[in-house]
């Protein structure tokens, strides 16, 4: 799976907020919640793209991550094309 640096960016600090001990606190997680994304749809494009990359998932720890992350897709159709699937979303209508 290609994914842009706006997405890369954006996963790596989901992922780094992931290790804090309130992640839900911290910008990227605020994105994640704004947009009602569910945290398994995250994992599994980062899981994704380190396969297609030939990578560790870890790996996506040492890519670089902004303290303050872009919400890299505009749109839910944009979203969920990356996901291959509809877009796993806690927000109705």
């Amino acid at each position: 799976m290609i994914l842009r640096p706006d997405e890369l960016a954006f996963l790596a600090s989901w992922a780094h907020e992931e290790r804090a001990p309130n992640p839900y606190v911290l910008p990227a997680h605020q994105l994640q919640a704004a947009h009602g994304v569910k945290g398994v749809g995250l994992i599994r494009l980062i899981k994704a793209w380190a396969h297609s990359q030939g990578r560790k998932d870890e790996d996506i720890f040492n890519l670089p991550h902004p303290p303050h992350p872009t919400w890299p897709w505009p749109d839910e159709t944009q979203l969920a094309a990356k996901f291959g699937e509809p877009v796993s979303s806690t927000r109705s209508g």
